[in-house]
Order: structure tokens, then C-alpha cells, then sequence
């Protein structure tokens, strides 16, 4: 009774909090080496990064002059109201595509059965993966701020509450992961292993046409300013541009009511996402699709 006690106690204690947040980071590291090993890979993807960036600023300059009115609210500089959602965008790109990529290229090389099998499962390398990706975006994108302040391009409010930009970010991630991973779950309940899948595929074009990502939500038409309520995306833009260009604070409407929507955003995604995927891996076991039939 003793050794079998001893045993379920070490079982647990591989199975608990700590052990997956180490498998995370081992997925993590493996994703950085994959990089590292190949310098090329690694220029490529951080260029990658900042091209958009720097396509913007040039479009957001050359049309700042009749723009600036049209975001008053936000300081009244189109170049800065661009900037801002572009960083933001960015770095939630790679959390939302990072699931679906993981899953697809695990499945490929034949390494999705074994991960299944451990104990820790899957969720650790699409989590630690993940991890990796937007930390290295969210490097990228600080860099490509810090240029931006650096040469006066860009300007933050002298009142800026850190805090809550930094909540506002961690809650667009959250809500990109978590489309990310429902998009990842239809690898398997739609069978599409290849391409994109139709989740993120829309939800990426929805982004840039109804959440103000580049053109202020008052300009556009009733029916994407109603789509663009339900995209956490939306939320997360309003409320970053008033915290970081206008030093809104949580008495701000146009902060308090979007963090709450984000909020909202982000737990329902989770969830769904969280349980879809579940539900995926099951469905594939069952009909023995969770590895690749040569």
C-alpha cells in the first residue's frame, strides 16, 4: 500500500503545474534552437517582423495630414494611432498562428503520437511554442518602438499607466491564443491539414477591415462597426491608444468599458479554444487520425 501510495504521489507530482511549465519551456527552447541553428531563418523571421511595421509608418506619414482630425480622441496623430495598432497586431499574429502551425508540423514529422503519449501531452509543446513566438514578436515590435521614440516618430503621454497597457497586451494575447488554438482544433475536425485553417484565415481579414486597426471605427460603415464588436481586437486597440497616447486612466470610458469587453474576449476564446482542441484530439484517436498513415 505504501509503494503503490508513493507511486501515485510521484505520478502526480510529474503530472503537476510545475513539470508542465518545464516541458513548456523545454518546447520553448527547441523552437529558439530550431531558429539559432539557422542565423538565416532567424534574420529572415525578424525582418519578417518588422517589415509591416516599417510599410505603415511610410503609408501613415504620407497621410497623417487629412488623417489627424479623424483620431482626435487619440491625440489627434494618424501616425501614432497606426503605429500603435500595428505593434499590437503584430505580436498577436504570432499568437494566433502559432497553434495551428505547431500541430501541423508536429503531425507532418510524425512527432504528434508521441507527444500525445506523454504525460504532459500536447498542450505543453503548443503552449511552450507559443510562448516563444510572441515573446520573440513582442521583442521585435519593443525594438521597433524603441526606433520609433528614439528618432521622435512616435510620441507616449507623460502620464502613461504601464500597468495597464501591460494588462491590455497580456489580455490580446490571451484571447488571440486561445482563436488560435480552436483554429489549430480544426486540423482534425475539418480535416484540414494543409493551408490555413478557416478560423484564423477570417479572423485576420475581419481584424483589418471592422476593429480601427487602420482606419477609425466612427468611419465605418454600421455593419463592420457591428462586426467589429464582437473581435476582442477591437476592444484592445481602443483601449491601448487612449492608455498609451492620451494617459487614460480606469476612469476613462474608453478604457474601463474595452478592458471588460476584452476581458470577456479572452475567457470565452480560452475556453472554446481549450475544448475544442480537447474534443479534436479525441475525435482523432478514435478514428486513428492522430498520426500520419504511411
Amino acid at each position: 500500500m505504501l509503494g503503490t501510495g508513493t507511486a501515485l504521489a510521484d505520478e502526480r507530482q510529474q503530472g503537476g503545474a510545475a513539470a508542465f511549465l518545464r516541458a513548456c519551456r523545454a518546447a520553448a527552447w527547441l523552437e529558439y534552437r530550431n531558429l539559432r541553428y539557422y542565423p538565416s531563418n532567424l534574420a529572415l523571421a525578424a525582418v519578417q517582423e518588422l517589415t509591416t511595421v516599417a510599410m505603415w509608418y511610410f503609408v501613415a506619414r504620407f497621410l497623417s495630414g487629412g488623417a489627424n482630425a479623424a483620431v482626435a480622441q487619440y491625440g489627434g496623430n494618424y501616425l501614432a494611432y497606426v503605429i500603435i495598432g500595428v505593434l499590437l497586431n503584430q505580436v498577436s499574429l504570432a499568437a494566433l498562428n502559432g497553434p495551428f502551425e505547431t500541430i501541423s508540423e508536429a503531425f507532418w514529422d510524425k512527432r504528434l503520437e508521441t507527444y500525445r503519449l506523454a504525460i504532459h501531452g500536447i498542450w505543453a509543446n503548443v503552449v511552450g511554442r507559443l510562448a516563444w513566438r510572441v515573446a520573440f514578436s513582442t521583442v521585435m515590435q519593443a525594438g521597433a518602438l524603441a526606433v520609433l521614440l528614439g528618432i521622435g516618430a512616435l510620441r507616449v503621454d507623460s502620464g502613461l499607466h504601464v500597468g495597464l497597457a501591460l494588462l491590455t497586451y497580456a489580455l490580446l494575447i490571451a484571447a488571440n491564443a486561445g482563436l488560435g488554438v480552436a483554429g489549430a482544433s480544426l486540423f482534425f475536425l475539418l480535416e484540414v491539414k494543409s493551408g490555413q485553417d478557416p478560423i484564423t484565415w477570417a479572423y485576420r481579414y475581419m481584424v483589418m477591415l471592422a476593429t480601427g486597426l487602420y482606419v477609425p471605427v466612427a468611419l465605418l460603415p454600421h455593419w463592420l462597426r457591428a462586426l467589429g464588436t464582437i473581435l476582442p481586437q477591437t476592444y484592445a486597440f481602443a483601449a491601448a491608444r487612449a492608455i498609451v497616447l492620451t494617459g487614460a486612466g480606469w476612469n476613462s470610458a474608453h478604457v474601463a468599458g474595452n478592458l471588460a469587453g476584452l476581458a470577456i474576449g479572452a475567457a470565452l476564446t480560452l475556453a472554446s479554444g481549450y475544448g475544442l482542441l480537447n474534443l479534436a484530439l479525441r475525435r482523432a484517436e478514435q478514428r486513428g487520425g492522430i498520426s500520419v498513415v504511411v
